[in-house]
């Protein structure tokens, strides 16, 4: 029984994202307690510790010996946790080809299976729970054997029924407020690992456990009401409005404006005041333009948005009070905001009264389906690391479920993903203003760069990005089955680029080709990331086992490292052509 998303489970998400994975955030955020191979009791003969583990993407394990990743095989599962009934839990998991494990939380048995190659969605997809019957995840996004892939969940199983608010695999929501309400009351609080079939790696397992306490109130409330002739976009135009109305509050809403002259500006000021010093999430909705500052510094930072959006920051706040003022501009869409703040092991905490924050409108997603053929959009991207978006991008989407984007200015494959294609409601709901497309399964964010470079020498760093002058889109071509290949020219060398799903469904497969001489030399750079670990006969492993790449072996391709980063590259001489596959 799933119920439907409402302000609290959006929220939570975003609470989630505000505090970040494990793997970011294990060394600054101490309200993650991390859970450690060696410190485990009573572990099963059938888990091993390691530091460091290579699964094969056919077949083969391989373990260094350590303390930082358990490995299980079929046998006894072994128990992670006791007693943590409303939980946030992370974990990383590789799974060997075949496997076929489960994740019991609570009781709730989540499936976590080798899924590669197979677009199906049915109870043996991984994020599919099934107790107490088969839920189905709403999006096929595991990886293939050997990388690393990351779970994200939040259980509410203190109060019956039992609720998973949450579960993202690999960056991706694939359950959301599924209700369970026959959980054995033996399991609940229990986080338990069973192998069924195959070899399992786990490693950056954390949690918080979440209560519903109150941890902060608004005092000293004020508000200041400007009347306005059009939309306020900031704070800073409000010197130019007329004051309309002042008073006092009892409490932080929007209602003030009910019965007020519909174009205005508002500025709420008071104390907020936290019982406790510690990191806090602070989460702003708002339909029209808002920002926050605490202690007379920025901490949500002005925008306009619609009603459903949310935007979220970390402050480290000490126990006592501290002055906000939180900004309000009344513009096109739907009005209406709302404040929150969250510990790291609490619910989102509402500041306003709840008819300040209307529900918003219900908007449809559009979805973006591919049939027989390709499907080709130019779109924006926004990249989570990158304030600017990407003007100039353009995505495919292929029958074998095999997706990509490339940013057309820069020559660079920016991300690729698996199973449904694009949403395409950024665009053209309405005005379609962000103009944003986004992925429908779990990117894989390659490095976003000129494919191509030159380079004095070998030591030289990869460019960040090129000039027009040095690089020239010369648009695409198609073949005979709806495909593109990209043509360039880069500083008077013609360079084509494609990209052609295989014929198993498995991979992607990239074709650069330059032609022309260069005085400096011409480099390809496949890869880029934290670490690239060469796994032989052509086959690497891509920032820290995130991706493959997949190469004829005897082509000359080289791992250098430049700036704390490695990086896959190739020297590119004369005419030369070079085919490698992306694997995730």
């Amino acid at each position: 029984m799933r119920l439907q998303s409402n302000v609290v489970s959006r929220l939570l998400l975003a609470g989630l994202i505000a505090t970040g994975t494990l793997a970011r955030s294990q060394s600054t955020d101490e309200s993650i307690t991390r859970i450690t191979p060696d410190k485990l009791t009573g572990t099963p003969a059938n888990w091993k510790t390691a530091g460091n583990v290579r699964i094969g993407l056919e077949s083969g394990v391989k373990s260094e010996s350590g303390t930082t990743v358990l490995v299980g095989t079929p046998g006894q599962p072994i128990t992670l946790l006791t007693g943590s009934k409303d939980i946030h839990l992370l974990m990383d998991v590789m799974l060997a080809p075949g496997t076929d494990a489960s994740l019991n939380v609570s009781g709730a048995t989540i499936r976590l299976a080798d899924n590669w190659g197979s677009s199906a969605i049915n109870d043996h997809t991984t994020g599919a729970v099934l107790t107490p019957r088969a839920e189905l995840p709403s999006r096929s996004v595991g990886k293939a054997p050997g990388l690393w892939q990351r779970i994200d969940l939040s259980m509410e199983a203190g109060k019956s029924p039992a609720v998973l608010a949450q579960l993202k695999i690999n960056g991706v929501l694939v359950q959301e407020n599924l209700v369970l309400p026959s959980l054995p009351a033996s399991a609940v609080g229990s986080v338990v690992l069973n192998v069924n079939a195959g070899t399992v790696a786990v490693r950056n397992v954390g949690y918080q456990l979440i209560s519903e306490r109150q941890v902060a109130r608004l005092a000293n409330l004020r508000y200041q009401f400007y009347e306005a002739k059009t939309e306020t976009t900031e704070p800073a135009a409000i010197k130019n409005l007329k004051l309309f109305k002042e008073d006092t509050l009892n409490a932080l809403t929007y209602e003030v404006s009910y019965g007020q002259p519909r174009w205005h500006a508002i500025l709420y000021t008071g104390n907020l005041i936290v019982d406790k010093t510690g990191i806090y999430t602070l989460t702003m909705q708002h339909g029209g333009f808002g920002s926050l500052e605490v202690d007379q510094k920025p901490v949500l930072a002005n925008s306009r948005m619609d009603l459903g959006e949310l935007k979220s920051a970390r402050i480290n706040l000490t126990a006592g009070s501290h002055p906000f003022t939180l900004f309000f501009g009344r513009s096109w869409p739907r009005p209406g905001f709302g404040l929150f703040i969250a510990a790291p092991d609490t619910k989102p905490q509402a500041l306003h009264t709840p008819t300040s924050l209307p529900e918003p409108d219900p908007v449809g997603a559009i979805d973006v389906a591919v049939q027989n053929e390709p499907v080709i959009i130019r779109s924006f991207i926004q990249l989570p690391d990158e304030a600017r978006k990407r003007t100039h991008c353009l995505s495919v989407g292929t029958p074998s479920g095999l997706n990509y984007t490339v940013d057309l200015n820069q020559d660079a494959l920016v991300q690729v993903w698996k199973g449904s294609f694009a949403d395409a409601t950024q665009m053209w709901y309405e005005r379609g203003e962000p103009q944003l497309l986004e992925p429908l399964g779990a990117p894989v964010r390659t490095a976003p760069t000129p494919v191509v470079a030159q380079l004095a020498n070998a030591q030289q760093a990869w460019p960040d990005s090129v000039s027009d002058a040095d690089l020239r889109y010369g648009g695409y071509k198609l073949d005979k089955q709806g495909n593109p290949t990209m043509r360039y020219t880069y500083r008077g060398t013609a360079v084509t680029d494609a990209l052609l799903p295989d014929a198993d469904g498995k991979s992607l497969t990239r074709t650069v080709t330059v032609n022309g001489s260069s005085n400096d030399p011409l480099y390809c750079r496949l890869a880029a990331g934290k670490a690239i670990d060469d796994l032989g006969k052509g086959l690497y492993a891509i920032d820290d086992h995130s991706y493959y790449v997949r190469l004829d072996p005897k082509q000359k391709v080289s791992i250098r490292t430049v700036n704390g980063k490695q990086e896959l590259v190739m020297p590119m001489k004369g005419n030369t052509t070079l085919n490698y596959a992306l694997i995730w």
